[in-house]
């Protein structure tokens, strides 16, 4: 009995001692939640909140869309510090939410009060538009950036445009791609010189956002220019007056006008052509080297960026050359751009026994060193002559053909040396002579100027391109000039319009020479040169007069060499030298 009353009050002290542990751990009042704070996105809540409970406890946040918090969701709450916060995602933009804060340990569990939240509205895109590049006159290229979609997701992005300000959606607008990031539009279809207002555009659940505008203007629309075609005038064996006019730009600078023409109808600037200036208006090209009695068709034309315009086609002839004169070469060649000459047969020669003047039988033929036979009586040729020595006394001190002075200034023309042959009465010119095979007529020929040989040297067009060359014809060393209508084919020459060619570039006959002078090649002899009753240089080089004074010692003269031709050089007035005579077409 004794051992049971043992074990009894044992039992008894063990269930007192697990009663007094059990009342411990039971809390003495009910958790309170303190100072909680809500904030609110438009999908999301986040809470801070601080609890006040003896003992472990597990806190979490409650939302419901119902007052009665029926069909809610529970958001953990975590420690931070000494406070406690939960985030609850996935919510509805715009929505009213109910919740309380959930407090419990396995013991018991405690709810505060409901209270009500609502999450934000749906918020716009944040979006910036690009400049705009590539402009064209119908193109350009556009773009922008969706910086920030606010965890809605951008389901379209672009461009919009229109002539007005503020352009939307409404207006024209082109697409490329959604979400965030950089983004480029081709904007195509618009109109040449317009300015434009851009906008870059963003699109999600709660609307169009836009980005700030930008402006540009396209180009104009380059098109060919307009170019009409004028009339042909001024016409003559192988020249002519064309010209046109320039109405319209086509949007771009003319850089380049003119015409062009061709034996053959719709000429090109791939045919013979003249340029005249630049931009619009109207203008006049000279045509040269044209061949005679032949049908041309002509247009105007204009070029700028876009490319070149024509105008309509028009046709003239040229006119049917005069007989070449007694003792004259039949070919005519230009001396400017609008007059044109026939060469005599020959140089000039004179005769003072008798005082008659004629030209050689034959275009290589010179006197040479019988020119030091030279006086007033003397009974045969001479063909080098101090400058101006036509025989007339036109205030020179020397004016005789035999005269043989070395001082430039007795050579003045008129009195002076700043007269030319051509001026006053013209008659210190030898073509004031009758030349008895030259038609043997008074003020028949004349002496070309120094701006006219350079110009048939240097300048002038021809039919084949060719306008000299060096040679050997029947063994005599000169040049041969070619006439404005040459063609290559009447006879194949080397190193034509080369100022440094030999006299061995071209060897001819005097068989082979018949055929250049019916076409009307002129041939200058080398005939030398004579100082006083000197002569030098015969057979190695020509010195030819102009009848245009340089300066007090000296006038302009033609020469060349076996190596050398220059066209820009005074001379001594005394010394003798070659005379070649032309004349016009009447």
């Amino acid at each position: 009995m004794r051992k049971r009353a043992y074990i009894f009050i044992m039992l008894m002290g063990l269930v007192a001692l697990l009663g007094c542990r059990k009342d411990h751990d039971v809390p003495q009042s009910k958790p309170q939640v303190k100072n909680c704070t809500v904030s609110v996105a438009s999908t999301s809540a986040d809470f801070l909140f601080d609890v006040e409970f003896e003992g472990k406890f597990e806190a979490a946040v409650e939302l419901s869309t119902r007052r009665d918090m029926g069909d809610l969701s529970s958001y953990e709450a975590t420690k931070k510090e000494e406070s406690y916060t939960a985030h609850a995602d996935s919510l509805l933009p715009g929505m009213v939410y109910y919740y309380r804060i959930k407090v419990s340990n396995k013991f018991q569990t405690e709810f505060t009060a409901v209270d009500s939240l609502q999450t934000l509205p749906p918020s716009l895109p944040t979006v910036k538009t690009l400049e705009v590049t590539d402009v064209t006159d119908n193109s350009a290229i556009c773009g922008g950036e969706v910086v920030v979609d606010d965890e809605f997701e951008v389901t379209e992005r672009g461009v919009c445009w229109s002539t007005s300000h503020n352009p939307t959606t409404s207006d024209s607008h082109a697409s490329s791609g959604t979400g965030t990031g950089s983004f480029t539009v081709n904007m195509t279809g618009l109109t040449s010189g317009t300015t434009y207002y851009v906008r870059a555009y963003a699109k999600n659940s709660a609307g169009t956002a836009y980005g700030s505008e930008v402006s540009f203007t396209t180009l104009q629309n380059v098109t060919i220019p307009t170019v009409t075609t004028s009339d042909v005038t001024n016409i003559t064996q192988t020249t002519a007056t064309g010209g046109g006019n320039v109405t319209a730009t086509g949007n771009a600078d003319v850089t380049e006008r003119g015409i062009c023409w061709s034996t053959s109808h719709n000429p090109t600037t791939s045919s013979s052509h003249a340029s005249s200036g630049t931009g619009t208006g109207s203008y006049t090209v000279n045509m040269t080297g044209l061949t005679a009695n032949t049908t041309y068709y002509v247009r105007a034309y204009a070029k700028n960026s876009a490319g070149t315009a024509y105008g309509s086609e028009v046709s003239f002839t040229t006119l049917t050359p005069p007989t070449a004169p007694t003792g004259a070469i039949a070919g005519l060649f230009s001396v400017s751009p609008s007059l044109q000459v026939w060469f005599s047969q020959g140089n000039l020669q004179y005769r003072a026994s008798t005082k008659t003047w004629q030209f050689a039988e034959h275009q290589w033929d010179y006197v040479g060193d019988a020119n030091t036979n030279i006086s007033q009586t003397y009974s045969d040729w001479i063909d080098l002559f101090g400058w101006g020595t036509s025989g007339y006394n036109h205030g020179a001190v020397c004016y005789q053909p035999w005269s043989t002075s070395t001082t430039s200034s007795d050579y003045y023309a008129y009195g002076s040396y700043t007269y030319n042959l051509y001026d006053q009465t013209g008659q210190a010119d030898w073509g004031y002579n009758a030349i008895s095979n030259g038609g043997n007529t008074t003020h028949t020929w004349r002496t070309l100027t120094h701006e006219e040989w350079r110009y048939v040297f240097n300048t002038r067009n021809t039919s084949s391109g060719i306008r000299y060359a060096k040679a050997t014809v029947n063994n005599v060393n000169g040049v041969i000039l070619l006439p404005d209508d040459w063609q290559s084919s009447y006879y194949s020459l080397s190193s034509t319009n080369s100022l440094g060619a030999s006299y061995s570039s071209n060897t001819i006959t005097a068989t082979q020479w018949a055929t250049l002078e019916q076409h009307g090649a002129v041939f200058l002899p080398a005939a030398g040169y004579r100082n006083g009753t000197s002569v030098y240089n015969v057979g190695s080089f020509g010195n030819y007069w102009s009848a245009s004074c340089n300066n007090s010692s000296s006038a302009w003269y033609v020469y060349f060499g076996n190596s050398s031709l220059g066209t820009s050089y005074g001379y001594n007035r005394g010394y003798g030298q070659s005379v070649r005579l032309v004349l016009s077409p009447q």
